[in-house]
């Protein structure tokens, strides 16, 4: 059985305007499972660390509002921080969005990464954030760190 646990991350109520970030500073919360296979946890802000034991997934999603042509970016997190080797696989994130808009301009959508863990071991997920027409990584500011502990079976 393939269990995806669910981050609506700390950076759901985040938003980035004209290059300002301001995060939602709230304890975090668990959501009741809906059922063994869709978990949700709700993370209110970063650092913050999630154990995981292989074949495990979490999803991370940030709110996104691309009109502002900020980015978001995910880096790391797939070595280990003991022995560089590949812990866990950290997908590209897919932007998704908002269904309903009311006819506004500008509404956020979301930004997902499938984090699977792959083998024992701890890794770090860095979320940055990069301003319109970035080439390099010099103007990325670190935005919160994800820590993924992927701990043996029992």
């Amino acid at each position: 059985m393939k269990i995806t646990h669910r981050i609506a991350a700390a950076l759901s109520s985040m938003v980035l305007i004209s290059g300002v970030t301001a995060v939602s500073a709230g304890p975090a919360q668990a959501v009741e499972p809906r059922s063994d296979s869709d978990v949700t946890l709700v993370v209110q802000e970063l650092p913050a660390q999630v154990r995981l034991i292989p074949g495990e997934a979490i999803e991370l999603t940030l709110q996104t509002n691309r009109t502002t042509g900020y980015t978001w970016i995910a880096q790391g997190g797939g070595r280990s921080i003991e022995n560089n080797r590949r812990v866990a696989r950290v997908s590209r994130g897919v932007y998704t969005a908002p269904q309903n808009t009311g006819g506004m301009v500008g509404v956020p959508g979301t930004t997902t990464w499938t984090i699977t863990a792959k083998r024992v071991g701890v890794t770090d997920v860095t979320i940055v954030t990069r301003p319109p027409g970035a080439q390099n990584t010099m103007t990325d500011e670190e935005v919160g760190v994800l820590r993924l502990i992927v701990m043996k079976p029992e």
